[in-house]
């Protein structure tokens, strides 16, 4: 007589998320796995017409159709690749909370929920589709990419003048260093090297995307506002918010910039896209390009992180670096740096003033010229 088995072999939903989390140490790839799960599910109800249960009724037909003798990877294909058309359509019978309904899909979204589901298929009940499968028999729209506009000085100083104190100062770190929001927001007072000029920032494994520690710095400009900050708070603090985890102070600030946007009227978005002209991750980008027309993209990869950064290929000394920095750090000013008609008004002025010095010399000359002709 077989014993009966104790444990399951499969994991649940729960578990497969939190594997998910387990492998990337990301709160942003465990919510977009949650999300995942949610859409393949208003998918199965769509297609299936029955509440509740709907996406494990589903994948149930899926277990049938890959238990046969010759699995029907086809019929399970096609029905993901009405998965994908699915999700490139809004559906307003669909309700998803807080009075929305279902919005299309970016196509880079749509191919990032497809991977989730693709491997929770995989992991959670045994139904391997190899990337051949998926790209005989599922089409993803293409990815229209349009040119990024740079985001320009003037918004940038509109930006920081309207800002709180505190947020105009972490908008400063984030445009003189080239951190990421996340990595921004990671930062307490025992990240930088305040006895050094350029001011030294070291970004720790665990608070940065590619899970590597690299350093940057930050500009005069961007300490100036910081200080106030470091002097209030203790070396295990985060600086720029009171939030237990990165990921909800991240989603904090991403709304709170979009308030902020909305006020100053920098609401013009991409055609056909979701995406604003003026985003906070434009800082970003702002930095990068500074940093590669200075120095070259080696220079601006090695302090930003970017993916593109591979430490064998770009080591320098880091007295070197820092003075690299110091060189650059004008480029990054914003509050501290002049925009040409800021230039020209100052100019005009000048030549006003200029002008009427000239006339009252003039006029004090007819004045005493007057008195003697008269004597």
């Amino acid at each position: 007589m077989k014993k009966k088995r104790i444990m399951e072999a499969k994991y649940s939903d729960e578990e497969w998320v939190e594997r998910m989390f387990d492998k990337s140490n990301s709160y942003t790839t465990k919510a977009n796995a949650e999300t995942s799960l949610r859409v393949f599910d208003h998918f199965a109800k769509q297609q299936i017409g029955l509440n509740g249960e709907s996406k494990d009724t589903l994948i149930s037909q899926y277990q049938e159709m890959f238990a046969q003798e010759k699995p029907d990877i086809q019929g399970i294909c096609i029905s993901l690749d009405k998965f994908v058309r699915f999700m490139s359509k809004s559906h307003d019978e669909i309700a998803v909370g807080n009075g929305s309904t279902f919005k299309a899909k970016a196509p880079k979204t749509m191919r990032n929920y497809f991977g989730f589901i693709k491997n929770y298929l995989r992991i959670c009940h045994g139904i391997r589709l190899t990337n051949e499968d998926v790209q005989d028999f599922v089409q993803f729209p293409t990815q229209r990419k349009q040119l990024r506009e740079p985001v320009s000085l003037e918004n940038l100083k509109m930006i920081c003048n309207r800002a709180s104190p505190t947020r105009r100062a972490l908008y400063l770190v984030l445009i003189s260093s080239g951190m990421r929001l996340g990595e921004g927001l990671s930062l307490k007072k025992s990240n930088f090297h305040l006895d050094e000029s350029p001011v030294r920032v070291t970004l720790r494994a665990d608070d940065t995307k590619t899970k590597e520690e690299r350093e940057t710095y930050i500009s005069s400009e961007a300490l100036e506002r910081l200080q106030p900050i470091l002097d209030s708070n203790g070396d295990d603090e985060y600086l720029f918010h009171n939030s237990k985890r990165i990921d909800f102070a991240v989603r904090t600030e991403v709304r709170e910039f979009g308030y902020l946007r909305s006020r100053l009227g920098l609401t013009k978005r991409y055609d056909s896209s979701v995406r604003f002209l003026v985003h906070i991750h434009a800082f970003r980008a702002y930095f990068h390009t500074k940093a590669s027309q200075k120095h070259g993209s080696d220079y601006a990869n090695a302090l930003d992180g970017h993916g593109a950064y591979l430490k064998q290929y770009y080591r320098e000394d880091p007295k070197e670096r820092a003075q690299k920095y110091l060189e650059l750090q004008s480029e990054l000013f914003i509050e501290w740096k002049q925009l040409e008609t800021e230039k020209t008004k100052d100019k005009l002025m000048d030549n006003m003033k200029t002008q009427m010095d000239k006339m009252q010399t003039e006029i004090e000359r007819l004045l005493k010229f007057n008195q003697a002709t008269t004597v």
